[in-house]
């Protein structure tokens, strides 16, 4: 399967409070040919319609009020559906993290709560390509204990910077 064939199959679920980078990221995946794109403006609809979407891959922002972007992936990982729903689907989806807060602490506080890559802004499209073939073709090892499921707690997550702002 070539890579277009594999974009023309996802789903995928953009989380962010922002209208303007949803729409800058919805715009970036349809010029990637990427199949379905779903579009929530909260941490709360984008576990909604995760749980109704099943999409393949979910983008999302960290900072977000109420429920931000490290809420939602505990609770993805946690298959926790929305509010009053039950299980949700894929748990071991992959999650990546968009933001501006490239500090060691975001960093670690996105892994520790399960996020599969972690972008720091600004990003490019060609870095947003790169990273959303690596997550849905080389899927990651997830791990479960009691308190925590999701890829290895004890890799090494670091955030990925553009090199330059015009790939």
């Amino acid at each position: 399967m070539t890579d277009r064939e594999l974009f023309a199959r996802l789903k995928i679920l953009i989380v962010d409070d922002s209208a303007e980078m949803r729409n800058v990221l919805a715009a970036l995946l349809e010029s990637m040919g990427v199949g379905a794109i779903h579009s929530a403006a909260s941490g709360e609809k984008g576990l909604e319609l995760f749980c109704s979407e099943a999409p393949d891959l979910i983008i999302t922002d960290g900072s977000m009020r109420p429920m931000d972007g490290y809420e939602l992936t505990r609770r993805v990982r946690n298959g926790e559906c929305a509010e009053g729903g039950g299980e949700c689907c894929d748990r071991d989806v992959p999650v990546l993290m968009i933001s501006g807060h490239i500090g060691p602490e975001m960093v670690r506080l996105a892994r520790d709560n399960g996020v599969t890559d972690y972008i720091g802004k600004p990003i490019t499209a060609a870095m947003l390509y790169e990273r959303i073939l690596a997550a849905v073709s080389k899927p990651i090892h997830v791990v479960e204990t009691k308190s925590y499921r999701g890829p290895s707690p004890t890799r090494r997550l670091v955030p990925r910077i553009s090199d330059t702002f015009s790939e």
